[in-house]
């Protein structure tokens, strides 16, 4: 009787530890709607201080001066490295295109926040050069 127990006991806790594994991987990644407003595009224009192409997203940091002559340092979350070199865009390509000290128009979404990020669509330099694009959110042209 006690041996029946320990195995409905036992038969329990592999379902539940079963449940678990597969349920913790779902709630592991944020949709980009949730975070950013994806219904109004922005465009800021500063100097690229630095560029990090790492997981889970490659992020892109530049400094904007407000309309009281303030620095306001701003960045943008891009694709992960592997979907932006998929999609041609190398390590050594990005940092070559967006130099620390280059001036550059960033565009994309709005943090829900208010906070100075946004969620990647284009930048283009100073020349007018698109140096990377992406058509709508996630999706590199």
């Amino acid at each position: 009787m006690r041996s029946k127990i320990v195995l409905k006991s036992l038969a329990a806790a592999i379902v539940m530890i079963g449940l678990l594994m597969v349920s913790v991987p779902a709630s592991g990644h944020h949709g980009t709607g949730i975070s950013y407003d994806l219904t109004k595009p922005v465009t800021s224009k500063g100097v690229i201080v630095s560029f990090a192409f790492r997981n889970p997203h490659a992020q892109l940091y530049w400094d904007v001066k407000d309309e009281k002559g303030e620095i306001v340092h701003w960045s943008a979350e891009m694709n992960a490295p592997s979907n932006l070199e998929r999609a041609g865009w190398t390590r050594s390509a990005i940092i070559e295109a967006l130099k620390p000290g280059q001036e550059v128009t960033v565009t994309g979404f709005p943090s829900k926040t208010g906070a100075p990020t946004l969620v990647f669509s284009k930048a283009v330099t100073a020349s007018g050069a698109e140096v990377l694009s992406v058509g709508g959110p996630g999706k590199i042209e």
